[in-house]
């Protein structure tokens, strides 16, 4: 990169502007590094366990994240440790109406243990990448983090499909949450890649996504992958990453083409189909959309009670059919947020899209503006992750245990690189 970030590449800030202890700022840069990649492998090598469900290993990190952070403003008394690194607004008010809706959730402990773990991400681990990420040196190793787990969790899921004849998609077993986790991580590292001056990492972002592409699974994979990258052709301004782009968009559609009579690419043909297996109704998951608004519209103020929707959702079904054709993690993540938490947790949940979504779209507009190539690189790069995100969330949602997190950092990424690169 030829140019300098507008903010001292030594010096390490928080959110307030204000410089941080260094032991602190390491802390949280390796335990950030350990969480991004750790997400790769879900919850490996102990998938039943409900006990490593909570406490695997991002988790973890965030945990103790959590504690040394407190002991900090403890022996500390900085008030504005915490306070400076605390998510947005809409991120907390989300969170207390997910809390508030325990109130009317009938199976207590099942919402308590879902909030519990709403709040561990949303706040905890948004204050931990916060802090990891005060300097451009570390807002690069954070992106670098990112790339080595998508080249991770799509390296194992095409090596067992393919080469292994495994039924499960890679780490993440379920193809919906495969999906998700891929369809925001490889549209945003593929972009990092494409980005990058170097022809080498270019080439290596054309694979990755079409990579991505072939062992996606979904539709909800290939529809962010697809939009995210799009985002990025839309905003490039060099044809050398729309050429990557392309290309590597079409290889990735003529290998589904290629390999259409392969069983692993059966699966997403399958997913792709509007009617059901029966060939007569519409296919289970749009029933299951049309359910959840029938809900939404029944109970619009309290919903369900945070995750808890699977105890009420037959119940709305009305007239359409119940096949029990739907597979598990095949959700809208958007309707769901409204039949679990009401109205008002819908409101706040696309406030904080809204508020990113304009945030990022800022820099890219201030970056143009100024000039300021790499200030433009990673705004592009971020906005393109929360379309991905954005879109993914349709076919599978972003609260699941071990892909909020990945969401949670396309959030703090946008909002370190508006602090990082100046007046955006």
């Amino acid at each position: 990169m030829s140019e300098q970030l507008t903010t001292s590449r030594n010096e390490d800030i928080t959110a307030a502007g204000r410089p941080m202890s260094g032991w602190l700022h390491l802390l949280a840069t390796l335990l950030a590094g350990i969480a991004i990649v750790s997400s790769a492998f879900h919850f490996w090598p102990f998938q039943s366990s409900k006990a490593w469900q909570i406490f695997c290993t991002q988790n973890l990190a965030v945990l103790v994240w959590i504690l040394f952070l407190a002991r900090y403003f403890l022996v500390k008394r900085a008030y504005w440790t915490i306070g400076s690194s605390l998510p947005h607004l809409s991120i907390l008010a989300y969170l207390t109406v997910s809390i508030l809706s325990m109130a009317f959730a009938p199976d207590l402990s099942r919402a308590a243990n879902f909030s519990i773990k709403l709040a561990l991400v949303l706040v905890g681990g948004y204050t931990l990448f916060s802090y990891a990420i005060c300097n451009a040196r570390t807002l690069q190793i954070v992106y670098g983090c990112m790339t080595a787990a998508a080249v991770i969790s799509v390296s194992y899921c095409l090596i067992g499909r393919f080469g292994f004849d495994f039924d499960n998609f890679g780490f993440h077993y379920n193809a919906y949450k495969y999906g998700t986790y891929i369809g925001i991580l490889s549209p945003l590292c593929g972009a990092y890649l494409f980005t990058s001056p170097r022809p080498l990492m270019r080439l290596l972002g054309t694979v990755l996504v079409m990579g991505a592409f072939v062992s996606s699974g979904s539709l909800g994979a290939l529809a962010a992958i697809t939009l995210g990258a799009g985002t990025l052709a839309i905003l490039t301004r060099g044809w050398p990453v729309r050429l990557c782009i392309t290309i590597s968009l079409l290889c990735g559609v003529g290998l589904l083409f290629l390999l259409g009579s392969n069983p692993v690419i059966s699966v997403l043909h399958n997913d792709l189909k509007l009617a059901d297996e029966d060939g007569v109704n519409l296919k289970q998951r749009y029933i299951e959309w049309q359910a959840e608004v029938n809900l939404l519209e029944e109970r619009p103020l309290t919903g369900t009670g945070a995750g808890c929707i699977n105890q009420y959702r037959s119940n709305f079904y009305y007239r359409l059919p119940k096949l029990n054709t739907l597979k598990a993690f095949d959700q809208n993540g958007w309707l769901a947020t409204g039949a679990e938490i009401g109205i008002l947790g819908l409101v706040c949940f696309c406030w904080i899209a809204a508020r990113y979504f304009s945030l990022a779209l800022s820099q890219v507009r201030a970056a143009c503006e100024k000039e300021f190539t790499t200030a433009y690189r990673f705004a592009t790069v971020n906005l393109a992750g929360l379309v991905a995100a954005c879109t993914a969330n349709l076919f599978s949602s972003l609260h699941y245990n071990g892909i909020l997190i990945v969401f949670v950092l396309v959030l703090v990424l946008i909002d370190r690189t508006e602090l990082l690169c100046g007046d955006l």
